[in-house]
């Protein structure tokens, strides 16, 4: 049944104005701290559109079948709450906590779920039938499919969520946290995994026609008759053995879909002549999505050279130049970078779990002409746990929300770092 179809038809809701709310909180607020008079925040089939109930602590709240539609709900605690087949459309729940929450039949078409916790939330199908005199509405039985249409769900956390059969159509899950969600049946056409942590997901059944999982981390993930048609894992970091299970099924893998046929060496010898003539002949080296793991290109200028998305394990680069470059979503897992150059180079959300950067250069890059503009190196969501960065310089690096468990930042210098929201857990750096 499609998910537009609305099962309040008919139904009328009953306004709740915003002193009836303030006081159901208030009173909510003094049931939470086990005071006397509190009493459950309860407004089940309600009218609730467009309420203001932006850092209120509602957890273990009914607002079952309500309409909270262009509600602004930022910040707000709904853990354990029943939020069955409520409506959430275009409403604004940025960092909000639905963890534990029952929000089976949901409707969250073009919600902003920008860093919002739903851990562990059941967002399954729902039928929801309406009583009057205790007896249910024949014309009210309708199922509810979860509709997550052009939702934007940025760096939101939905680990271990079940989302079986729900519509996510375009929807953006970019740097999202995903692991071990449940998505079998569900329809993802269109929607952005860029970055995100899908390791252990199942995608089993799942329309994946034109689905972005570039960058995405997909270890342990599950895609058994998934329709797989133009779907993007450029960038994904995958076991071999899946990747040769998706092969032939219309999906561009990691390691594919590269521009250029031409050969590595090739391009890199053209890119060389490129940087030396600043443009004026030879070619802008472009190695976006190729299957680079294994190759020794130690001492190469790659200045400004296109690296994004491309599988370059254990690939070495000692001594070359990285300048400028672009290596989003990179894979470099245990490559060798000691000593590179790559002042202003784009690593961000790269994977360097183990790669070695010693004495690398990763310090601000400054303009000749004009000593006041400045470029620093991107690492923003880059993963280096047990990355060696030993004697490195970070002068002004960006590295937020990066993942630096266990790297080694002994020796380094670390003036102007930015490590907003990293992970910094068992650094070395004495």
């Amino acid at each position: 049944m499609h998910p537009e179809r609305q099962y309040q038809d008919g139904f009328e809701f009953r306004r709740v104005t915003p002193a009836e709310v303030i006081e159901a909180a208030r009173k909510h607020e003094r049931l939470i701290e086990g005071r006397i008079g509190g009493a459950r925040f309860a407004f089940i089939l309600h009218d609730l559109r467009g309420a203001v109930l932006s850092t209120l602590n509602l957890t273990d709240a009914d607002l079952t079948g309500s309409r909270l539609d262009q509600a602004q709900l930022v910040g707000t605690r709904l853990r354990n709450a029943s939020l069955f087949a409520c409506d959430f459309r275009l409403a604004c729940l940025r960092q909000a906590d639905l963890s534990k929450s029952d929000l089976r039949g949901v409707s969250m078409r073009g919600a902003d779920l920008t860093k919002a916790r739903m851990r562990e939330a059941d967002v399954r199908e729902a039928v929801l039938a309406v009583y009057r005199g205790g007896k249910p509405l024949p014309e009210t039985f309708d199922g509810r499919i979860p509709d997550l249409t052009s939702a934007i769900a940025i760096g939101a956390d939905m680990g271990e969520s079940r989302m079986n059969g729900a519509w996510t159509l375009n929807a953006d899950f970019t740097d999202a946290n995903l692991a071990g969600v449940d998505f079998r049946g569900a329809d993802l056409r269109g929607a952005v995994f860029k970055g995100a942590n899908m390791q252990g997901a199942n995608l089993s059944e799942t329309r994946l026609h034109g689905t972005s999982f570039a960058g995405a981390l997909l270890t342990d993930a599950i895609f058994t008759d998934a329709i797989l048609e133009d779907a993007n894992f450029r960038g994904a970091i995958m076991e071999s053995s899946l990747i040769g299970r998706l092969r032939g099924k219309g999906a561009v893998l990691p390691g594919e879909g590269g521009e250029s046929a031409r050969p590595v060496m090739e391009v890199v010898e053209d890119h060389a002549v490129w940087v030396a003539a600043a443009g004026r002949s030879g070619a802008r080296g472009d190695l976006s999505g190729r299957d680079l793991s294994g190759l020794t290109l130690s001492g190469r200028n790659l200045t400004a050279a296109k690296m994004a998305y491309a599988v370059a394990r254990r690939l070495v680069l000692t001594g070359s130049s990285l300048v400028m470059a672009d290596l989003e979503c990179v894979d470099l897992q245990d490559a060798v970078l000691v000593g590179v150059d790559a002042r202003g180079a784009n690593f961000e959300r790269a994977h360097l779990n183990g790669a070695d950067l010693q004495n690398a250069n990763l310090g601000l890059l400054e303009s000749a002409e004009q000593p006041d503009r400045k470029w620093p190196a991107r690492l923003t969501r880059a993963r280096l746990r047990n990355a060696s960065l030993r004697g490195a310089n970070l002068r002004g690096a960006v590295l937020r929300e990066a993942d630096l468990t266990g790297a080694d930042l002994r020796d380094a210098q670390v003036d102007g770092i930015i490590l907003d929201g990293a992970n910094t857990a068992q650094v070395r750096s004495r």
